[in-house]
């Protein structure tokens, strides 16, 4: 979702339409409610935060893709 603030929203809407960009009005309809995550997503990210299971920090990426 991509928040536009008041004052710019005639001007992104014009360059929107110059470029050819429709918006699905149900799309955004959706997209206003907050995402909650559900049980095990808010527990993976407090551990994460916290952390926990979290690996060592990748510093070589062709190692890292050859350990998948």
């Amino acid at each position: 979702m991509i928040n536009i603030p008041e004052k710019k929203r005639t001007l992104v809407k014009q360059l929107l339409k110059e470029l050819g960009v429709t918006i699905d009005k149900k799309a955004i309809v959706k997209s206003t409610k907050p995402h909650v995550p559900n049980a095990l997503t808010a527990k993976t990210i407090e551990d994460a935060r916290k952390g926990i299971g979290v690996g060592k920090p990748i510093t070589n990426i062709k190692d890292y893709i050859n350990s998948l």
